[in-house]
């Protein structure tokens, strides 16, 4: 299981973005017959990629959610989506609290990753999550860098 970060999937929703192609690639590894990936995810990424398609990409809200849902959420069995808890709120007060310069919704994708148990992360944003020590793996499909 990887986790999923908001600016891939826009990448790969939006046709006319200029670094869809190595986003594209990633997701598509998840949409083979026998996946090669399983992906999960959490409500703020869902929240951020309606955004970032709405007020960056300019499409229109019920065309993006359109596109969000049946180019990705709808496959359940390939797209886990997480759920938020109170104590996941709680423990990105914490992660936050531990790295002040790292975004509170970041923060609440770190907490729902270490809830979970998971390690593995793709983003566009990897300064962000290297900073957590449980996250072992933090990937940029358009160049590779992990933490230590």
């Amino acid at each position: 299981m990887s986790f999923l970060d908001s600016g891939i999937i826009w990448r790969v929703l939006d046709p006319k973005h200029p670094e869809r192609g190595p986003c594209l690639e990633l997701v598509r590894e998840c949409f083979i017959q026998k996946p090669k990936l399983i992906f999960g995810l959490n409500a703020v990424v869902v929240i951020e990629t309606m955004i970032l398609l709405v007020k960056r990409s300019k499409i229109e809200a019920g065309k993006a959610s359109n596109l969000l849902w049946n180019g990705l959420l709808r496959a359940e069995s390939r797209v886990m989506v997480y759920p938020i808890y109170r104590d996941t709120l709680r423990g990105a007060f914490d992660l936050q609290s531990e790295n002040p310069d790292v975004e509170y919704p970041d923060c609440v994708v770190a907490a729902t990753m270490m809830e979970n148990g998971i390690t593995r992360i793709y983003t566009t944003n990897p300064k962000h999550f290297k900073r957590f020590r449980f996250i072992k793996e933090v990937i940029d499909p358009r160049g590779a860098c992990s933490s230590e």
